[in-house]
């Protein structure tokens, strides 16, 4: 290995760094300010750097939201596929995953994304960035899905039908979470996604191969 490749790769790491400070820095912004109210300026001293630091990483403020929205999504998709992996293969594997989804829909990352979706209304430019940014993350999700769950599914079909139902409840459910809404009402219909879920999906082909006794 060169000798003039160990500090290369030293400043990477250290754009790597304070990149990811930005980003963090941003959605604790867009979280407890808003959009409107989230500067380069409060960002910047969230982060722990000057203004042009920050600039010379992101010229712009709605580039720099973008980016910190993808960052984190990423990192909790990747975080939900890791324990995804690890879930039991019995009776119990769909409760599992709805308790798994839910956690992404009441992490700040969907708080942060839904207060984005809304400026981007009156906003040309965040919606510009924004729009093809959502597209990428929702296919990202869904092709884990279909990785993940899609083999236990009766068809390619049925799969698809049943995500995008999940993916849209929860969606809703989140969405009444942030209103106000009763969250024993809320943790009832999940109760019932559970229940549905175990009904249709061991139904259809998973009951027959499940150790005895584990039967739903």
């Amino acid at each position: 290995m060169s000798a003039l490749s160990s500090p290369r790769r030293t400043q990477e790491e250290k754009s790597a760094s304070t990149r990811e400070r930005l980003l963090d820095a941003t959605i604790d912004c867009v979280i407890e300010l808003g959009y409107a109210r989230t500067t380069t300026t409060e960002i910047a001293e969230r982060a722990g750097l000057s203004r042009g630091a920050m600039l010379h990483h992101y010229p712009a403020r709605a580039e720099l939201v973008a980016a910190a929205i993808e960052h984190l999504a990423i990192r909790r998709i990747g975080e939900f596929v890791a324990a995804a992996a690890r879930l039991p293969d019995d009776a119990t594997l769909y409760d599992h995953v709805v308790d798994l989804l839910w956690e992404q829909f009441e992490s700040k990352t969907f708080d942060a994304a839904l207060e984005l979706q809304m400026a981007a209304r009156t906003d040309a430019d965040l919606a510009a960035i924004l729009e093809p940014l959502e597209r990428r993350i929702d296919a990202e999700v869904a092709r884990w899905a279909r990785q993940l769950f899609a083999g236990r599914a009766p068809s390619p079909e049925a799969f698809e039908s049943e995500r995008r139902f999940v993916f849209y409840l929860m969606h809703g459910l989140a969405l009444k979470r942030r209103g106000g809404a009763d969250v024993s009402e809320i943790h009832a219909t999940l109760a019932d996604l559970k229940r549905l879920m175990r009904g249709t999906r061991l139904a259809d082909g998973r009951a027959a191969h499940l150790p005895e006794g584990k039967a739903p």
